[in-house]
């Protein structure tokens, strides 16, 4: 059945590929004739798209995308984007050094480049969060372990089905000795040490039965997205950074910052504008919302929101905080309440779709804020941060971030502070590419809090 089941999740993933990049390469004639008032004949094109079809799902193959297990959303968006990269350097060389190919036009590539990076790694998305919901997905896997992280990592395995790791039998440390799996049941082993455990006593053993052996450990938020083995002398090293801390990522973050700010400023305008009235209109009170958060460097400044309570917030909610102890539990785990009574009828409305955290593209373009970064977190908050403040205060907050789209108002304060600090150690273009593309999602579905 494992076997199987990776056949149709591979030939699911190439028989939508070969369709997605067809499609492709058809609307990008349809858009070179559209735009340069030319003539481009699909039989003039057809042999270079076929040849483009066969080598992108070769790559792809090649990048362990098929069936891709065991990658998570960021990984999967890097290995497409340079997958598609890859496959498209190939096809312009092909059409220059190729004579049959040499007056193929340069903007039909390009169409096709720029409609491969956004549709395929988005189709992936889609297909694998919808066929990860069968049984048929995935692969069985044997965890050992005994340790209390333990209970996390079967919960984490259970949420994030993308990865494809299923969970069927958990053992004790002490049974990789005394009674070994039959290896032909399970490929696959998780082994998940206690403290004072001899990984390596015990990893020689997994190793000699298993295909693959996976050590998890915990690191508290550090790297582990683009953690770097290295070598010394035979002796496993794992180097960890704070990608964020490196000063070109900082400045390549800030042009990102500018770029998006403006062009979501100029093309959300319409919507800022009827927001402000409907809130106008709604109840007394000032259409925004401003309020001391920490940014960089401790350093406070005003965030600016869409005003989404009554005037009386504060008032009220020490009010239910007095007599409602449920809430008050609530209130002190969460940060805030899933059923708020402050709420105004627009305020509602605006926080589902977080629609009250557009006016906040003003404090990334004055550069308080960034697109993607930490929460911003409130002053009275900071004693709460504990360690984790010299770390998340040495970044810009962000309107959008990795514990939203992870976990948004479900995660507890501690948890929020994780999610940040794991951020900052894993930063990529292609993560914040990820979170946008889920921010985009979660607006929509109207999962906001």
């Amino acid at each position: 059945m494992n076997q199987r089941s990776n056949w149709i999740v591979s030939g699911i993933f190439i028989l939508s590929d070969s369709i997605i990049l067809y499609a492709i390469f058809r609307v990008a004639v349809i858009l070179r004739i559209m735009i340069f008032n030319g003539n481009l004949p699909w039989k003039l094109v057809a042999p270079l798209a076929q040849m483009g079809i066969l080598f992108g799902i070769f790559i792809f193959l090649i990048e362990g995308l098929y069936p891709g297990y065991g990658i998570t959303a960021v990984k999967e968006l890097e290995k497409m984007s340079k997958s598609v990269i890859i496959v498209f350097l190939f096809l312009a060389g092909v059409s220059y050094f190729n004579k049959p190919f040499q007056d193929l036009s340069r903007a039909f590539l390009l169409i096709s480049w720029i409609l491969a990076l956004l549709i395929l790694p988005l189709s992936h998305f889609i297909i694998r969060n919808l066929i990860s919901r069968f049984p048929w997905y995935g692969i069985p896997v044997v965890i050992f372990g005994e340790s209390d992280e333990l209970t996390q990592i079967l919960v984490s395995l259970k949420r994030v089905r993308r990865l494809g790791w299923r969970t069927k039998l958990v053992l004790p440390i002490n049974a990789i000795k005394d009674k070994m799996i039959e290896s032909n049941l399970f490929n696959v082993a998780i082994f998940v040490p206690s403290p004072g455990v001899s990984i390596d006593e015990y990893a020689h053993i997994l190793n000699k039965n298993y295909r693959k052996v996976i050590l998890i450990s915990q690191t508290e938020g550090l790297g582990s997205v683009w953690v770097v083995p290295r070598d010394l002398d035979g002796n496993l090293g794992l180097e960890f950074r704070y990608n964020l801390f490196d000063g070109f990522s900082i400045g390549i973050k800030r042009l990102m910052d500018i770029g998006i700010g403006l062009f979501l400023f100029l093309s959300l305008s319409a919507v800022i504008l009827i927001l402000s009235l409907l809130i106008y209109l709604d109840s007394p009170g000032p259409i925004f919302f401003r309020q001391d958060r920490l940014g960089k460097g401790y350093k406070q400044f005003k965030i600016i929101k869409f005003r989404t309570m009554v005037l009386d917030a504060e008032e009220k909610l020490n009010a239910l905080l007095e007599k409602d102890p449920v809430a008050q539990s609530e209130y002190l785990k969460y940060h805030k309440l899933s059923n708020d009574p402050r709420l105004t009828r627009i305020g509602k409305f605006v926080r589902r779709f977080s629609l009250d955290e557009l006016p906040q593209i003003l404090n990334v373009l004055s550069g308080s804020m960034s697109i993607v970064g930490p929460r911003a977190y409130m002053p009275s908050e900071l004693d709460e941060m504990g360690d984790y403040s010299p770390i998340i205060m040495r970044i810009q907050p962000g309107l959008t971030g990795w514990w939203q789209v992870m976990g948004r108002h479900e995660t507890t304060f501690h948890q929020r502070l994780r999610l940040d600090e794991y951020y900052i150690s894993n930063w990529s273009l292609w993560m914040d590419t990820y979170i946008l593309m889920k921010t985009v999602w979660i607006m929509l579905s109207g999962r906001g809090a």
